[in-house]
C-alpha cells in the first residue's frame, strides 16, 4: 500500500521494433530499461502478495471541495472520508489499490462549464478540475495507483492531463491508462514472473481518439485493436485483469457493443474484466467462465446530492436525485496459491449529513461526507447517535433499502455475513 511497496512493473510497447525514449519520468519505485530485441520496457521492484483492489469513479464536487477546504488540512480531511474503507485495504498486507480518478488535477482551469458549446442528446458538457491536494489525499489513504483512461481525463486539455500525471507521480502514485504517446499504456504487474504467481492489470477507455496526438503529448489508453493485442501478449507471462471505463450514465444493463468488446478481451486471454463509468452498480456475471463486473458504480461522489428518503421514490430520476449513484462496489481480486483468481466485492455507500441538517441542528457549517462499507445482513450501517430522531431512523431505513437494491442488482451473495460488520459479496457459483 503506498509506502509498503509491492510490485514488479512491466511495460510492453507494441509497434515499432526499435526503442523510443520515454518523455515522462519513470514511476518513482522503478528503474527502467529497454530491450531492443523484444521491444519491452521492464522495471524491477520488491515482489509482494498478489491482491488487487479496484474502485469505481472518484468525482469531486464543489460541496466536497468546500467541506475539505474548510479544514486546516484538506488532504487529511479527504483521506478521513475514505478511512472506513481504507482501514480494510490497509489491513490487506501487500494489496495494490487502484482507483478511477475522473477529476483532473490541474493548476489552471483551461475549460469551464459552457452551455454554449455543442450539446449532444440534450446534455450540457461539464468540465472537471480537482484541487491540488487530491493526489496527496489518495496517497495518504493508502491508494497505490490511479486510472486515467476515462472520459474526463482531458477536461483540462492535454496540458491538464500531463499535470494530473505529474501530480499523481509526485506523491508516489502509479499512473495507468494514460501516459506520453506512443508509450501511453503498459501493464502493472503484481507478484512474480510466472502466470501462476503474477497478476497483470491493464486499463482502457471504451472510446475512439477524436483528434491527432503527436509523439510526446499526453494520451489515454483506448480499448482498440492494439489494446486487445496487448492483452494477448501479456497473458503469455501473467494472469490478466482488464479494467474498462464505459460511458453510459445511469445505464443498468450493458450495451451489446460493450459485450462485443469484452468478448474480444476474453478471447485474448483476460482472466477477469472489471468495468466502471455508468455511475451505478451493475450485474456481475460469467462469460465463457470469465467473471465480468459490468459496473462498480461511484466510489466517492456527490452526484446524488439531492437524493434522500423523501425525494427519491421515482423510478426514473436525474443523477442529482438518484440514490443509485451513492451505491458502490469495490472489487478485490486475489491470485490464489493454485493460480486461480478469487473475486469478491465490498458494498459501499457515499453518505452525508444533509438530510439531518435540513431537519435539525448539527454543529458546523459544512456538510460532512463519509464513505462507508455496508453490512449485508441486519442494518446496513450504524448512523451517529447524535443525529436527531425521527430523521435518523428514516435515513437508516432508506439506506437499508439501497443496500438491498445493490445486492440484488449485482447478483452477488454475502459471505460470512455478521450484522453490523462490513460484508464481502461473491458470485453465487464461486467456490
Amino acid at each position: 500500500m503506498g509506502t509498503r511497496t509491492w510490485l514488479a512493473f512491466t511495460a510492453l510497447w507494441l509497434g515499432c521494433g526499435q526503442p523510443v525514449s520515454r518523455a515522462e519520468p519513470a514511476d518513482p519505485p522503478f528503474v527502467e530499461s529497454v530491450s531492443t530485441e523484444t521491444g519491452t520496457e521492464t522495471g524491477t521492484g520488491p515482489v509482494a502478495p498478489v491482491s488487487l483492489w479496484v474502485t469505481g469513479d472518484i468525482l469531486l464536487s464543489e460541496a466536497v471541495r468546500d467541506s475539505m477546504n474548510a479544514t486546516e488540512d484538506p488532504a487529511g480531511a479527504y483521506a478521513n472520508v475514505l478511512a472506513p474503507i481504507a482501514r480494510l485495504w490497509n489491513a490487506d498486507e501487500g494489496a495494490f489499490v487502484l482507483v478511477n480518478l475522473e477529476t483532473p488535477v490541474a493548476a489552471t482551469r483551461r475549460r469551464a462549464i459552457d452551455a454554449a458549446e455543442p450539446v449532444e442528446r440534450g446534455l450540457t458538457p461539464v468540465y472537471l478540475q480537482g484541487p491540488p491536494w487530491l493526489p496527496e489525499a489518495l496517497a495518504r489513504a493508502g491508494v497505490d495507483g490511479v486510472m486515467l483512461a476515462n472520459n474526463h481525463a482531458l477536461d483540462q486539455e492535454r496540458e491538464g492531463l500531463r499535470e494530473t500525471i505529474e501530480a499523481a507521480r509526485s506523491v508516489g502514485l502509479v499512473v495507468t491508462g494514460a501516459g506520453t504517446y506512443p508509450r501511453h499504456r503498459w501493464p502493472i504487474v503484481l507478484g512474480g514472473d510466472e502466470p501462476e504467481t503474477s497478476l497483470a492489470v491493464l486499463t482502457f477507455y471504451d472510446a475512439h481518439a477524436k483528434g491527432w496526438v503527436d509523439p510526446g503529448e499526453s494520451a489515454r489508453s483506448f480499448l482498440d485493436d492494439d489494446a486487445v493485442d496487448l492483452v494477448a501478449a501479456t497473458t503469455e507471462r501473467h494472469r490478466v485483469v482488464a479494467v474498462v471505463h464505459f460511458v453510459g450514465e445511469l445505464r443498468e444493463e450493458p450495451m451489446q457493443r460493450w459485450r462485443t468488446r469484452v468478448q474480444r478481451l476474453i478471447d485474448a486471454g483476460a482472466s477477469a474484466v472489471i468495468a466502471h463509468g455508468t455511475h451505478v452498480p451493475m450485474a456481475v456475471e460469467r462469460i465463457d467462465g470469465v467473471p465480468v463486473a459490468w459496473g462498480l458504480g461511484n466510489f466517492v461522489a456527490d452526484m446524488g446530492r439531492q437524493a434522500n428518503p423523501r425525494s427519491s421514490r421515482g423510478r426514473r430520476l436525474p443523477k442529482i436525485r438518484s440514490p443509485k449513484t451513492r451505491e458502490g462496489l469495490v472489487a478485490r481480486v486475489a491470485l490464489e496459491p493454485d493460480g486461480e483468481l478469487s473475486l469478491s466485492f465490498l458494498p459501499t455507500w457515499s453518505g452525508d449529513d444533509r438530510f439531518i441538517r435540513w431537519h435539525s441542528t448539527l454543529p458546523g457549517e459544512e456538510v460532512q461526507f463519509e464513505l462507508t462499507p455496508l453490512s449485508a445482513c441486519g442494518p446496513a450501517l450504524t448512523l451517529p447517535e447524535e443525529w436527531a430522531e425521527p430523521w435518523r431512523s428514516e435515513l437508516a431505513g432508506w439506506i437499508d433499502e439501497r443496500r438491498d437494491h445493490l445486492v440484488e442488482v449485482s447478483g452477488l451473495a454475502p459471505v460470512d455475513c455478521v450484522p453490523g460488520e462490513p460484508t464481502w459479496l461473491r458470485m453465487a457459483d464461486a467456490p
